[in-house]
């Protein structure tokens, strides 16, 4: 690539980590009681002012940049309680660093805010141009509970993930594994991210400036023996064949699932840093299409250190069909040298189900 994508990456990590301490503001009013958790009041305020910060940042700095997010500001428009609330948040939310801060826009009213939540809310993407697509808090109850979310960013051009940022202000890796309830209780996580072609790193979140990164090592190959496959997964979703992706690891004589965690995107990072190999999406359903939202940015730095990543009929990722991956369906995430038997044990689970029927 001809462009060097530094700028974009360092406002991207900085607005990650804005949003961050956005999330940790909203935790910390929950647990004085100043806000109820027994109800998605504080979800639902943390989603709202994350958003409007990170699409504000990139926005003013790219204005011709198209978005893709998950909030649209209607809600917001019918609750003046809502609203309010979440300006308050929005408003007052700064990194410690005044150079960094400064590098990072804020909606000055609003009215403004709520135009910039409907640039992500009502963006539609495409085949063509600089989109940026994101979810402010993924994991949203695993967020409320304490454990384990993310707050992602990517970056898309012409349908190929260009940029990706993955912030994980509970990630605790002191065992080497993704754990919901292991977190970090000192610091604020860490970050992980990507450009296309050079590599994934990792730094601490911090709320002034970025703090030192270190490379993420390649890992390609995956264990020798198959029985020591390591699955990441979440049982209890009811749109994923949990029942043909247990018989495969079965076949394998893997233990499963090896790692278990709720967000979407916390699932990459459980493959990405946390000694995972491989994910499976079979969906119960013939029209299942995933958001974009949901796995843009994590597919690219998972590449970037080792992994491949197809739908079911082994065809790339589309990001560039709109709001869904309409084009794709299912998903085989695994380090490169384990594609050719994982691609063919998943052959034999759809059991001559046609994965092209809903086209």
């Amino acid at each position: 690539m001809s462009h060097s994508f530094a700028h974009e990456r360092r406002l991207a990590e900085l607005a990650v980590q804005r949003a961050a301490v956005l999330t940790e503001k909203v935790l910390k009013s929950v647990n004085k009681g100043e806000i109820s958790k027994n109800d998605s009041t504080p979800v639902t305020i943390a989603d709202f002012a994350a958003q409007a910060l990170l699409i504000g940042a990139i926005h003013k700095a790219f204005p011709s940049d198209g978005f893709i997010g998950e909030e649209d500001s209607n809600a917001l428009k019918q609750d003046d309680s809502l609203r309010q609330r979440v300006w308050e948040l929005v408003s007052s939310t700064h990194l410690e660093d005044e150079e960094s801060d400064a590098l990072l826009a804020t909606p000055s009213s609003i009215d403004e805010m709520l135009d910039i939540l409907d640039l992500g809310g009502q963006g539609a993407g495409g085949r063509t141009g600089r989109i940026w697509m994101l979810d402010p808090i993924d994991g949203t109850a695993a967020f409320i509970r304490g454990e384990q979310y993310a707050i992602s960013l990517a970056l898309v051009e012409d349908g190929k993930e260009i940029l990706g940022v993955l912030g994980c202000p509970n990630l605790n890796l002191e065992t080497g594994r993704v754990h919901e309830q292991i977190v970090d209780k000192e610091g604020m996580g860490l970050m992980i991210s990507a450009v296309k072609g050079e590599g994934a790193i990792i730094r601490p979140i911090g709320r002034g400036g970025l703090q030192t990164a270190q490379k993420i090592e390649v890992s390609s190959a995956g264990p020798e023996n198959l029985k020591d496959l390591h699955f990441v997964d979440w049982t209890s979703s009811a749109v994923w064949r949990i029942d043909k992706i247990r018989k495969i690891a079965d076949q394998l004589g893997a233990s499963y699932p090896g790692t278990e965690v709720w967000s979407s995107h916390m699932r990459y990072v459980a493959l990405i840093v946390g000694g995972g190999d491989v994910q499976l999406r079979i969906p119960v359903k013939k029209d299942k299409a995933s958001y974009v939202w949901d796995h843009a940015g994590a597919q690219l730095i998972f590449k970037e250190v080792g992994g491949k990543i197809t739908d079911l009929n082994g065809d790339e990722i589309d990001f560039g069909a709109g709001r869904q991956l309409s084009n794709n369906w299912g998903m085989i995430v695994v380090r490169e040298g384990l594609y050719p038997k994982i691609w063919e044990l998943a052959q034999e689970a759809l059991d001559g189900e046609d994965v092209g029927s809903k086209f």
